[in-house]
Formats: C-alpha cells, structure tokens, sequence
C-alpha cells in the first residue's frame, strides 16, 4: 500500500493546486471513486514529471474539447484559469482544435468557456487578429506548413498532386497553416501540443506520428511529446493514447 498512498499523496497535491475541491467518500459518486481519481488522474498521470503544469492543461483541454465532453470541460476551465492560463489562450486551443473535429466544436467549447469567463467576471481582452489577403495566406500557410513538417509537407494528402484531396487541400493550407496556426496567444510549440491530443483523443494515428514530428520542429523534446499524448489517457480512454504511442514509437523509429 506504501506506493499507493504515496500517488495518492501526489494526486491530492496536485488536485489542490489545480483548483478542485477535495475529495470526500461522503459523496463518493460510486463506492472507491475518490479515491480511484486521486491514484490514477492526479497522482499517476498530472503529478508525472517531463511536461510543465500548464502544457499539460492545454493536452487535457484538447482532449475534452475534441470528445466535446462539456461538463468535465467546464471545470477544467475553470483550472486553467486558476493556474494562470490566460483566457484568449483557452479559447485558442478550442479554436485550434476544431480544426481537426469541426467548426461546431469551436463554437460549442468557446460559448461554454465564455460563460465560465462571464460567471468569474472575467473580461477577455479584444485581440487584434492578421487580415491577410489570399495570396498572403496562402503564401503564410506554405510558409508554416514547410516549418512544421520539412520533407514530409507534401506526402500523401498533402501531395499537390494528389487527384482525390487536390481540390480541398488548399483550403486547409490557407485556413488552417496560414489562418489558425498564425493566430495570436497560442504558439507553435503549444499549438503541436493540442494537435497531438487532439488527434489522440479522435485516433486519428497518421496525424499523431505527423504532429508528433512537427513538435520537434516546433522546440518540444520527444519525452514532451510522449507525455502529451499520456495526458489525455484519463479524459479520452487509454486504449486511445496507447496506440498512440505506439504509432509514434514507429514513426521515430
């Protein structure tokens, strides 16, 4: 029992120092449940060394915001707001997110974290955003697509070529690379972040490998992005970022 109470130890640390209330078996959801959170969520996976506290809020944001689990999502944002995240940046990673589940997840995830910004009185600060023109953003998303993925920026879908996705593609370049992945108050390095949790948590297994990679490119270190993806275990189920791994374990090998 001595390494149990120990996680359990770290879990109720690192509970308290995301903002959760604590935990009593009085009202213990199912017999064993608090105490199964503070082992497994708290202590085993956010109380894990490798990845600063607030890179792993914004992988378990992506997560949640990708499965559009909204009651859970509430209360995590109301952590990253505790431990100092700021709100256009929570609203970045909903944003950037739905570039990959869809245009309904942003405005699902956004509307709910600016009603938990309003009930906090919180007023988000107006951001200026670039007003490229279309050869702009284009030329901006080949730009940030090339930085991201070097050699492998036109394989596969992404191949100009490429007679199936030849007439959407470019609009993914322009809109996602050049639009999404060049707005303020979310960078590059954190940007993979979300990307790698976000495709995790839909198992999507090519893009994790892909993403993985562009996280290289983009400062994080390998261990970084390992626990990236272990960080979204808890929220989106372990078989999902096991295969994860294991697909990134096989695009670096």
């Amino acid at each position: 029992m001595t390494v149990r109470n120990e996680l359990r130890r770290k879990g109720a640390a690192m509970r308290e120092k995301l903002g959760f209330p604590p935990n009593s078996d009085d009202n213990d959801i199912a017999p064993g449940m608090h105490r199964l959170a503070e082992e497994m969520v708290w202590g085993s996976v956010w109380a894990r060394p490798g990845l600063a506290l607030e890179d792993r809020m914004l992988a378990a944001l992506s997560a949640m915001t990708s499965q559009q689990r909204m009651p859970q999502l509430r209360r995590y944002i109301g952590a990253a707001l505790h431990i100092g995240i700021p709100p256009r940046t929570i609203q970045e990673v909903f944003i950037h997110c739905g570039l990959y589940c869809g245009f309904p997840t942003i405005l699902n995830s956004v509307a709910l974290a600016n009603e938990v910004f309003a009930e906090k009185g919180i007023e988000v600060p107006d951001t200026e955003m670039p007003d490229l023109d279309a050869d702009a953003l284009m030329a901006l998303g080949q730009e940030t697509k090339g930085k991201l993925h070097g050699d492998r920026a036109e394989l596969g879908y992404a191949a100009p070529d490429n007679p199936m996705t030849g007439a959407l593609y470019p609009a993914a370049i322009a809109y996602g690379y050049g639009d999404i992945w060049g707005r303020p108050d979310l960078d590059h390095r954190q940007r993979c972040i979300c990307a790698v949790a976000s495709f995790t948590a839909i198992d999507h297994l090519p893009q994790v490998a892909k993403f993985g990679q562009a996280g290289l490119n983009a400062g994080l270190t390998r261990e970084q992005v390992k626990e990236a993806i272990m960080q979204t275990a808890p929220y989106t189920g372990f078989p999902r970022a096991l295969n994860a791994l294991v697909a990134l374990g096989e695009a670096w090998n």
